[in-house]
Order: structure tokens, then sequence, then C-alpha cells
């Protein structure tokens, strides 16, 4: 399954494969509900989401599909007093 996810705002657009959401949002995430907020409007408020199986031929096209590279851990400090 492929997820397109489009902002109505802004118009970006950006396709994600099912596996790979699930890997990085959870199995748990309900399906109608955005992912991510937009990159450029930072709000998930326009975003559209549909779902669909790509043809062999879209495939065959070059389909630009997002996909996850690595994770990144950072540390978050706070200053205490001693």
């Amino acid at each position: 399954m492929l997820l397109t996810v489009r902002c109505t705002m802004c118009k970006r657009t950006a396709r994600y494969w099912a596996t790979d959401l699930m890997k990085v949002v959870g199995p748990y995430h309900q399906a109608h509900l955005p992912p991510f907020k937009c990159g450029q409007c930072k709000t998930s408020e326009y975003l559209d989401i549909q779902w669909s199986l790509p043809s062999a031929r879209e495939l065959a096209e070059g389909l630009t599909v997002r996909r996850p590279v690595r994770q990144i851990t950072k540390w978050i400090w706070q200053n205490e007093k001693t």
C-alpha cells in the first residue's frame, strides 16, 4: 500500500510505503490521521490522505516515494541547581 499525503494549503505532496510508516509511527496509528505535520506549513490541519495500490506502470515509470534512512536520537539537556 502507498500512502499519499497532500497539503491543501501549500500543495506539497509526499508518498510513503505503509510498511515504512508502520516502523516510524507504530502499528497502532490510525490510518485516517496524518502521520506527520506538513514540513512547510508546520500543521496537520490541511493534510489530505489517500491510500492506493500503485500499478505496475506507475512503478516502472519511477514513482518517487519518501523512505526512512536512519533514526536520530538526541539528548535533551536542562540546567539543575545543585
